[in-house]
């Protein structure tokens, strides 16, 4: 048998290191594009958050611009408030739930982020609201909205 020289090991750990290198860059990239999308989403909603309160100021209704197919009743100025701030928190419900989903949020924080998104859920007022905006968002989580047992009845 043939001795292998102690060139050819050293020559081959290098090889190796290269190679764990690489895929550990590649891993940091990955995560950093995550990152950045997460970031990308948070920044779509710290906007549409701001845009809404403009409306709270104004004393309008974001939802009635942005649906306004659906019919809305005469609404008073905290009805006004209470369907801005729910506005708002979805973007949040949204933006939270993208950053789960990319794996930059713990279970035990989801977990917590979720129980907040039942509890509105269960309010049972401007069901019109939910009905809407659980249309516009990711599939996961459109799924987890729809596994909600909501009795508005």
């Amino acid at each position: 048998m043939k001795k292998v020289s102690l060139d050819i090991w050293i020559q081959l750990l290098g090889m190796i290191s290269i190679v764990a290198s690489l895929i550990f860059v590649g891993l940091e990239m990955q995560q950093s594009q995550r990152i950045a999308l997460v970031n990308q989403i948070q920044q779509r909603s710290y906007a549409a958050h701001a845009s809404i309160g403009a409306f709270i100021e104004a004393n309008k209704d974001w939802f009635s611009t942005q649906f306004p197919a659906i019919p809305t009743k005469t609404l008073s100025e905290v009805e006004k408030d209470i369907r801005n701030v729910l506005n708002q928190a979805w973007f949040i419900y949204e933006a939270d739930y993208f950053q789960y989903s990319q794996g930059l949020m713990t279970d035990d924080v989801w977990q917590a982020k979720l129980a907040g998104i039942v509890t509105s859920l269960k309010r049972c007022d401007n069901q019109e609201i939910y009905q809407q905006r659980i249309k516009l968002v990711e599939e996961g989580f459109q799924r987890i909205l729809e596994g909600v047992q909501v009795d508005c009845n």
